[in-house]
């Protein structure tokens, strides 16, 4: 209901008011950035409790164990090499490098893990492929032309604005896929949270199983982040909001519910941007200041867990 509603006004307000009767506006601008608005805060949301069940962390989150930063150096690698490729991959280049990139750290994480590696580890770790990614891509921005650099840049801010008609095609497909695999894990998820020997008892393999969340999880953040660049917080906020309102732990209630969760907090990011469109803020400037406090307060409530 609340992702309808913020909906229905972002579609007919914005940054020249109030107005359904311009086409161009409405079509143009406000329907693209609302579709990928919906989109990305669900599969961010729904990538953030897949990690948190994954690694039993509930701080586990694209952002926070490094996975953005590797769909991110997927990204910049492209784009720094953008002027010496054909016209004919740039379409697909940018997704298929970002889930190469986000692949890339989750099946070391998933590595890491089957040795496991301690919680405060992974999250270090995580910390470290962040500032090895962002001091690499900083050695590129130095090496590229101006223009490639500019367009990175603009990309890293992270928005869910930009995306044209002639675009959204490929992004609501790869978010379909994401869908339709998501749909396919909530029974296996509840036998894995219960216990890997319990999953294995009733007949789970439970390595593919893992193998399988690499990759549902690595497309749902590199087609975010291909498209509205690296978005931060909703992944690990939203999971904890949804668990608190529904008072359970059945991942076939929890899933819908944080995917629309997630959607609902990056439509509500947009309203913001909307009504603060004079300040020129950025959209994990305001995803930041939701969900540090929600985070801080999750930890308050656990401290005598932790």
């Amino acid at each position: 209901m609340i992702t309808v509603l913020l909906s229905l006004v972002l579609i007919s307000y914005g940054d020249v008011g109030f107005t359904l009767s311009d086409e161009v506006v409405v079509w143009q601008l406000r329907f693209p950035k609302i579709i990928v608005a919906f989109f990305a805060g669900g599969l961010l949301a729904s990538a953030g409790l897949l990690l948190q069940v994954f690694f039993q962390n509930p701080l586990a989150g694209p952002d926070l164990l490094g996975i953005n930063a590797g769909s991110s150096l997927g990204v910049a690698l492209f784009i720094m090499a953008s002027g010496f490729l054909p016209e004919s991959v740039m379409t697909i280049g940018q997704p298929f490098m970002a889930m190469i990139g986000a692949m890339g750290v989750f099946t070391l994480l998933a590595f890491l893990v089957h040795k496991n590696l301690s919680r405060i580890s992974l999250l270090i770790l995580g910390l470290l492929i962040a500032s090895f990614t962002s001091s690499f891509i900083s050695v590129l921005v130095n090496m590229t032309p101006s223009l490639q650099v500019k367009n990175f840049l603009m990309w890293s801010m992270g928005s869910f604005q930009g995306q044209t008609l002639e675009e959204l095609p490929l992004f609501i497909f790869l978010s379909f896929v994401g869908i339709l695999l998501l749909i396919t894990l909530p029974k296996k998820l509840n036998q894995f949270i219960i216990g890997e020997q319990y999953a294995k008892s009733m007949g789970m393999n439970v390595r593919s199983f893992k193998f399988s969340l690499i990759l549902i999880c690595s497309l749902l953040v590199a087609t975010v982040t291909a498209f509205c660049g690296p978005i931060g917080f909703i992944g690990i906020i939203a999971p904890h909001i949804a668990r608190s309102f529904l008072k359970r732990s059945d991942i076939r209630l929890v899933m819908p519910a944080v995917f629309l969760i997630g959607s609902a907090l990056a439509l509500f990011t947009e309203l913001i941007l909307i009504f603060t469109s004079q300040y020129s803020l950025a959209t994990n400037s305001i995803l930041g200041l939701i969900g540090a406090p929600v985070i801080a307060l999750y930890l308050y409530k656990e401290r005598r867990m932790l």
